[in-house]
């Protein structure tokens, strides 16, 4: 009788096994679907609060890591200029000292709310780093200046209301976006055509990492001038990933 008892708990555990394999399938599914709708909720600037309770409970923490866009809610204007720089360099793919030089002070600044009020800055190399309101980059490139923003290869990242990719073609000019060639298209194809080059997962990680920390329910009951200076850095946030995420899939061709 011991064999057959044997026999019959194994075909029960393989049932049971089998069983946990479609869950996880399914569930694996679901994750994915729900990623696909955020990502679409995302890009229309619509609240993500209830998508990311629902990507944390079909998806855990599998999908979620330090952003790489990320300026705190409230931040000083220190702060976010610093964010900015920090992804601009990113993007660029400029020396990874570079790189850590301006994510170490973005840290430093982000944290310590007394240093995102300082007027002057500069870096461990000696280097200015902020002179007023104007912000330059380790390697002594501009990177802020007025309310334009560079790339730390010196090429115009933001004049006015346009963007530009970081070898000097249009990115986006009014409501009209460009590719990295300089051919017109829309964001919603500009994006579904990287995100097959990068992978989904990449663009989950961008996308989500856009409005996270500048959007807030309590927006309602702030002036209407603190609502509109948050929506002026989500459309900003937005437009900066989408063109990381352009030129990321450009740069990987």
């Amino acid at each position: 009788m011991k064999y057959p008892i044997r026999v019959l708990l194994s075909l029960v555990t393989l049932c049971t096994i089998g069983l946990g394999t479609d869950n996880v399938s399914a569930e694996s599914n679901r994750c994915g679907q729900i990623r696909a709708v955020r990502r679409l909720a995302i890009r229309e600037n619509l609240d993500s609060d209830n998508l990311a309770t629902l990507e944390y409970k079909y998806c855990g923490h599998s999908n979620r890591r330090s952003s790489s866009i990320q300026s705190p809610r409230n931040s000083s204007q220190n702060c976010f200029d610093l964010t900015v720089m920090a992804q601009l360099a990113r993007i660029t793919q400029e020396r990874r000292r570079l790189v850590r030089m301006v994510e170490g002070l973005q840290e430093v600044t982000c944290e310590r709310p007394r240093q995102g009020r300082r007027s002057s800055l500069n870096w461990q190399n000696g280097q200015t780093a902020k002179l007023g309101s104007n912000w330059y980059y380790p390697n002594g490139q501009t990177a802020k200046l007025g309310s334009s923003w560079y790339y730390p290869n010196g090429q115009t990242a933001k004049f006015g209301s346009a963007w530009n990719y970081p070898n000097g073609q249009t990115a986006k000019l009014g409501s009209i976006w460009h590719n990295p060639r300089g051919r017109a298209t829309s964001a919603d194809r500009l994006l579904k055509r990287a995100c097959r080059i990068v992978g989904t997962t990449e663009c989950d990680r961008i996308l989500t990492d856009i409005n996270r920390s500048d959007r807030n329910r309590s927006d309602r009951n702030r002036s209407d001038r603190n609502r509109s200076d948050r929506n002026r850095r989500n459309d900003f946030w937005r437009d900066l990933a989408i063109i990381q995420i352009s030129w990321q899939a450009y740069q990987s061709r």
